[in-house]
């Protein structure tokens, strides 16, 4: 049900409390006050209280008289809505900046006092904001709703009306529905906004649109857009992770946007047992677990030893398919309290439901799985695969892609057993930046075989029989050798 539908309704049954978390109030008001004959005023802390109707203007002087425009004061205003004719509709801008902070109390006070007379003759106040915590004297008493984000007819119709502004020829459908893909997740105004920015003689600079989108997308806490060209093309080695990447993209229900979680293990550290007292970790797990359940999204989990392409390979699933990648850090929205760290991620969730049009594809990498609860391990329904370090073969195509990105003659290769992908790639870029040879760049490099040999160990272990090889059909396989040591099976 639309939000006028909604508003509508509670009308009906005398809802007197009413807050609705939107982005774009000002559009909010025009729908819900479109063709009302009720009266309809506005109170914002700047311009104090006005008509925003014509029967808005005898209820306004009704009740604030000559010091309307200077009544600033909210918790006075509120005391002084109570005057209100029958039917008045009151609209609060900003109205969830009141309700906590210093001063909050009185302001809360004021709303709850005008539960009962609004109840009583069909008015209500509607307090307007990108999203409510509502305090816990409210909770019971206002009605939350939700003002949904533009769909695709919504944003259709944006564009077609930006063009025709601009005095454009209307664009055809694949223009519109390009445009659509880019504009997804941005409310109205901001859509209206880039849309007219994006806008040349020659008709929609789809590339200008979708960089300003990421921009605004960017503006929320823990989200940001993936920016980096490589499509899998520019990965070498893990064939079997590519190869079930690109069936998700070309089959049914293919997904719209990619959501990366990098390092999940350490953004859920202490959701299970000890090491988080405040409740922060468990409550943000329990808000990513609710949302993949409600909205049946899936994904696949992609554990390994660090520089194995994990994180390039999710980055590069986005790419290959012409869907955005977005990297939902999840470490920068715990904030001190329990309550603010869940309506970050909540605000941050949003947004990618509306970018990835509720049909995204979850890609976390771990360096070590065993801290992950088992319920959220099987919200990645697609598996889990292991990154083993790449194979001589895996290894040779690598250095390939890497040579020609940094224009480097064929030269004697460093000995490079048990090197990943991102250290041939950093001994390539060391030797164009120090105009040496790639030998010479080797003796800056500590792989991570020589360093981390028993978390390798470990990993290899618990990954055989149990985890998808990202490099080889079927599951993954490692042996142990005389002196107790896990090598892999694969490629040999």
């Amino acid at each position: 049900m639309k939000l006028q539908n909604r508003f509508l309704a509670a009308r009906r049954v005398s809802a007197p409390l009413v807050a609705v978390a939107t982005p774009d109030p000002a559009t909010t008001i025009a729908t819900l006050t479109a063709e009302s004959k009720t009266p309809a005023l506005t109170w914002d802390i700047t311009r104090g209280a006005r008509a925003i109707n014509r029967p808005g203007v005898k209820a306004l002087n009704a009740a604030f008289g000559e010091e309307a425009a200077s009544l600033t004061d909210p918790t006075t205003m509120l005391d002084r809505a109570a005057r209100l004719p029958k039917d008045t509709m009151l609209f609060v801008m900003n109205g969830h900046r009141y309700l906590e902070g210093p001063g909050s109390e009185a302001v809360v006070q004021a709303v709850w006092n005008l539960r009962d007379p609004y109840k009583a003759d069909t008015r209500t106040l509607v307090l307007l904001g990108p999203s409510f915590r509502l305090p816990p004297e409210l909770m019971q008493d206002v009605l939350l709703l939700e003002e949904e984000l533009p769909d695709g007819a919504q944003l259709r119709r944006v564009v077609a009306s930006q063009y025709e502004a601009a005095q454009l020829p209307p664009p055809d459908d694949a223009v519109l529905d390009k445009a659509v893909d880019a504009l997804r997740g941005l409310a109205a105004f901001p859509a209206e906004q880039v849309t007219a920015m994006s806008l040349t003689r020659k008709g929609l600079d789809a590339g200008a649109l979708w960089e300003r989108k990421r921009q605004i997308i960017e503006q929320t806490p823990g989200l940001s857009v993936n920016r980096s060209g490589e499509t899998y093309d520019d990965i070498g080695g893990i064939e079997n992770a590519k190869q079930f990447g690109r069936r998700i993209l070309s089959g049914n229900d293919r997904p719209r946007g990619i959501v990366f979680v990098d390092e999940i293990e350490k953004a859920m550290a202490g959701a299970t047992g000890a090491g988080d007292s405040s409740g922060v970790s468990q409550s943000l797990l329990g808000t990513v677990l609710t949302y993949m359940q409600d909205r049946q999204a899936t994904g696949l989990l992609c554990i390994g030893p660090p520089g194995g392409a994990k994180s390039m390979f999710a980055k590069a699933t986005g790419n290959t398919g012409g869907i955005p990648t977005i990297a939902l850090d999840l470490a920068s929205m715990k904030g001190p309290l329990v309550g603010q760290s869940e309506h970050n991620l909540r605000q941050a969730l949003k947004v990618v439901s509306a970018v990835a049009d509720d049909r995204a594809l979850w890609i976390a990498t771990c360096n070590s799985i065993a801290v992950l609860p088992p319920e959220l391990r099987r919200r990645f329904g697609f598996g889990t695969f292991f990154f083993d370090l790449p194979t001589a073969e895996e290894r040779k195509t690598i250095w390939g892609i890497y040579l020609r990105k940094y224009r480097l003659e064929e030269q004697p290769l460093p000995d490079n057993d048990g090197w990943t992908g991102a250290e041939i790639r950093v001994c390539c870029d060391l030797s164009w930046r120090l105009r040496c040879s790639l030998v010479e760049a080797a003796a800056f490099i500590v792989p991570v075989a020589r360093s981390a040999v028993q978390q390798i160990e470990q990993l290899r272990s618990q990954a055989s029989g149990r985890f998808i090889s990202a490099s080889f059909p079927g599951v993954y396989r490692c042996e142990r050798t005389s002196d107790g040591r896990a090598i892999s099976m694969e490629g040999n």
